[in-house]
């Protein structure tokens, strides 16, 4: 459902509603909206990047499509500027809202994390709609989102197989150099993702810290 703010007090009274066991859909609402708010300023004030996962649930037999759109998340992206926000898994099958959300909000990153898994035909046409559509400096292209190391492994070549028949594609049909693509895939493989997360700056603060 759409994210909306809430007061304190109204946190406070459905939570308290929670609590006594009478909790409603509405209290709870409330309560995740105004925990995922209290979320993002903090991570505002450490200089994290805030992750939301968007989209395909994970399972089977329970996927309430309404709550799994990206847009829902608009008055939230805007309630916080200052905050940079990463969405997850492609918003699948939203996919093609979620390139308007990060087009159009400069805090908007968006993680395919598990996305080639999901949809790989899908995630592969996302990638190639992205090149034309958003800034190249806002997609980070991997992440396994499994607990085992043999997922991760398997995920990670699934993930380059398509990527490179995206980028492949890219250039037979003329939009991209060979050399514009092997650059992109720095890019979206490893240098967005550490700019985002500021890694290196992060690594300079703890060296200095140490001294």
């Amino acid at each position: 459902m759409q994210w909306s703010a809430r007061t304190d007090a109204e946190a406070a009274h459905a939570l308290d509603a929670y609590l006594n066991g009478n909790a409603t859909a509405a209290d709870r609402l409330c309560l995740g909206d105004w925990c995922l708010a209290r979320g993002v300023e903090l991570g505002i004030q450490y200089d994290l990047p805030f992750k939301i996962h968007t989209g395909y649930y994970a399972g089977h037999s329970r996927m309430p499509v309404d709550f799994i759109r990206a847009g829902n998340l608009c008055a939230l992206l805007t309630q916080y500027p200052k905050a940079r926000f990463v969405l997850m898994h492609i918003a699948y099958p939203y996919s093609d809202e979620l390139l308007a959300l990060a087009k159009h909000y400069p805090n908007v990153y968006v993680d395919m994390c598990w996305a080639w898994s999901i949809a790989p035909f899908q995630s592969s046409d996302f990638v190639r709609r992205w090149i034309h559509t958003v800034a190249a400096n806002k997609l980070f292209i991997f992440g396994g989102d499994t607990f085992w190391p043999g997922g991760a492994l398997a995920y990670a070549h699934q993930a380059r197989q398509w990527f490179t028949r995206a980028l492949q594609a890219e250039v037979n049909d003329g939009f991209l150099t060979e050399t514009a693509a092997i650059t992109l895939a720095g890019r979206f493989m490893q240098e967005n993702a550490y700019d985002c997360f500021r890694v290196a700056e992060k690594k300079q603060l703890l060296r200095s810290t140490a001294q």
